[in-house]
């Protein structure tokens, strides 16, 4: 995945989204575990954050806040990765992120599931 967004970082720059990558390596239960915080400020206030753990567990997160106001949206989401084409496609839907964001509201946050209920696996749901 980060090969590939290093590749993608020109693309990106033209959403005016430069990343900032981080790598985590933590220690639980006598086991390392590695995680990779991947976040993208686009504007003033808005920013898409992208957590990959090493067993294909990704969280993202994206919102953007109004000034003395809280949010105007707030959107999460998280699951196992299915992506065929591996860092792609999650390129791809982080870009997708990205361009959606730009008209985003509370009400519309919706459109962005669309982009990633497909890649991530979340299991079953109570309904």
């Amino acid at each position: 995945m980060l090969d590939s967004l290093k590749r993608r970082r020109k693309a990106l720059k033209h959403h005016n989204a430069t990343p900032t990558i981080e790598r985590f390596i933590e220690l639980r239960d006598g086991k390392t575990e590695e995680r990779v915080e991947v976040t993208f400020k686009v504007r003033k206030r808005q920013s898409v954050a992208l957590t990959v753990w090493g067993d294909r567990w990704i969280s993202i997160r994206a919102a953007e806040s109004i000034s003395q106001a809280g949010w105007k949206f707030q959107y999460t989401h998280s699951g196992r990765f299915l992506g065929t084409e591996g860092g792609r496609d999650l390129v791809r839907a982080t870009e997708a992120s990205l361009s959606e964001m730009y008209e985003l509201t509370d009400t519309t946050v919706e459109r962005l599931d669309l982009i990633w209920s497909p890649l991530l696996a979340n299991g079953p749901q109570v309904a």
